[in-house]
Formats: structure tokens, sequence, C-alpha cells
């Protein structure tokens, strides 16, 4: 209890330490073998994951531009462009996050940024998963009421607007723990 007081009064301790790990005797924890072969795995992956994500967006620019004038956007397109950037956020946001923590193995950069990165790895993380909602939604309404569908770019630009709104609200509560 004494200690934990010492800590309080300390103006340059970090409130946001990782407390899952018992120290033994001031032993901090350090990266193993398994860390690092995680950390070169996650990085590995975020490098194929942006080149991938980025190239298709501009295949769907490129997709956009050759399109004759007046000529809207496929809706799958759409869906597919706002899926591909959802998942492009969760790669660049959810990716070097879990590789820097994984490196540092403690957080160093004090509990406001804690709160702010882990409701944007959060955000990130609900925006694809709803997303993929919206699509099959949208490919639900297509099979079952094709001709209202097809009419209707209001109800899909409402789901896309409901997703990205959804994602950032229930990403919320991680400010308030």
């Amino acid at each position: 209890m004494a200690n934990n007081a010492s800590l309080e009064q300390d103006p340059n301790h970090c409130s946001a330490i990782n407390n899952s790990i018992p120290l033994i005797q001031g032993k901090l924890p350090t990266l193993t073998v398994s860390g690092k072969i995680r950390v070169t795995v996650t990085f590995f992956l975020f490098l194929l994951s942006t080149a991938f994500n980025a190239s298709f967006l501009l295949k769907l620019q490129k997709w956009t531009q050759k399109r004759k004038k007046g000529k809207k956007l496929s809706r799958m397109k759409v869906l597919l462009k706002h899926l591909t950037l959802a998942n492009l956020l969760e790669t660049l946001i959810v990716m070097p996050l879990d590789g820097m923590w994984n490196i540092t193995v403690q957080w160093y950069a004090g509990e406001f940024l804690c709160k702010v990165l882990s409701y944007l790895k959060l955000f990130s993380m609900y925006a694809p998963a709803f997303m993929m909602v919206v699509i099959s939604l949208d490919r639900s309404l297509a099979i079952t009421q094709p001709l209202a569908v097809q009419s209707n770019s209001k109800l899909e630009q409402s789901m896309i607007s409901l997703a990205w709104i959804l994602s950032i609200v229930f990403a919320g509560p991680q400010n308030y723990s």
C-alpha cells in the first residue's frame, strides 16, 4: 500500500501501466521469442494488407474515372469501396498498435493517448464488421426485392452512414473506462 502511495505522488508516473503482469523485485517484462515472432508476422501482414487494400482502392478509382459521364458507380462497387476503406483503417490502426505493444511490452504514452488509441482501435474493428452487415443486407434485399433495391440509392447511403455512425458510437465507451 505504501508503494502505491509513493507511485501516485510521483508526477512522472504513468497511471496506464500494464498491471496484469506482477513485477518481481523491479524486473520489467521483456520481449520473448514468441513476441518477436508475433511482431514479425504482424508487420508482414500489415505490409501485405496495406498494399492490397490500397491497390484495390486505386482500381476502384480507375473504374470510377472510366465510367460514362452521368452514370453512377454500381451499388456493389460503392459498398466494396467502403469495406476496403474500413479494412484499410483497421490495418493502419490495429496492426501497428499491436506490433508496438508486443515490442514495448508496456505502455509509455500516457492515459490520454491510451484512451484515444484504444477508441480508434475499437472503432476500426467495428467498421469492417458493420460494412459486412451492410453488404449482406444489400445482397439480401437485391435477391428478395430486386426492383425496390435498384431504384433506392438512399437506402444504400443510409445503411453505409449508419454503419459508420454505429462504429463511432459503439467504440465510445472505450473513452470512459
